[in-house]
């Protein structure tokens, strides 16, 4: 799904992250890497392959998209430092190509040293670009001139069936001077959206994207 948004044009992607078209540029929010590994650490039951599965998804839309560049919007390693990180050492390693960038979260409480090691340009509050600005908390006021990009909510919208059947699904939630992104991680949580104006919602599936309002 493309939309174009003060000119420029951005694909929603059913792996819940934003190509940005005119600078070969990935957008992924709250990967929260590590929280599957702590929670198993916990005792908690969480499928194996449940954190190889964020990376497989990293893969596929390098692959996909030919990004040249990915900014992350904050939780990227939700959790104290444990086996993922060695894991995403490994990854970033394989993918050296490319620029990444990451403006800081709530649960990103890793060491910065840590990020600096694996070549990550650190922003502690926003990443501006252009008429851009790149963030992890979603904004209440706004400088009109600018977009925004955000994350930290995980966003899902609720869809009803018949027979009063119901699912909660992530979406992309686009406001007027702000775009909210769900999260990219897995056993994440979502927090449920509601209609607005000015207000364009995109649930996302396995299979596709596509518009509720």
């Amino acid at each position: 799904m493309q939309i174009e948004i003060r000119g420029n044009h951005f694909l929603l992607l059913t792996q819940r992250a934003i190509f940005w078209e005119e600078t070969q540029t990935l957008l992924i929010g709250d990967l929260h890497l590590g929280k599957i590994t702590h929670f198993r650490k916990e005792g908690i039951a969480i499928p194996n392959n449940a954190a190889a599965n964020n990376f497989q998804r990293l893969n596929e839309l390098v692959q996909q998209t030919g990004a040249t560049r990915i900014i992350f919007l904050g939780d990227l390693f939700h959790a104290q430092y444990n086996a993922e990180w060695e894991t995403f050492r490994e990854w970033r390693a394989e993918h050296h190509y490319i620029e990444m960038i990451i403006v800081m979260g709530n649960h990103d409480i890793l060491p910065v040293s840590l990020l600096l090691e694996c070549d990550l340009d650190v922003y502690v509050n926003d990443y501006e670009e252009d008429n851009f600005i790149f963030t992890h908390h979603p904004k209440v006021e706004f400088d009109t001139t600018k977009f925004v990009f955000a994350g930290h909510v995980h966003p899902v919208f609720t869809s009803y069936g018949k027979g009063r059947q119901s699912v909660r699904l992530p979406c992309f939630v686009i406001d007027k001077y702000q775009a909210i992104l769900p999260s990219f991680g897995v056993f994440t949580g979502g927090y449920q959206m509601g209609l607005a104006d000015d207000r364009k919602i995109y649930i996302t599936t396995e299979t596709r994207v596509f518009s509720v309002c």
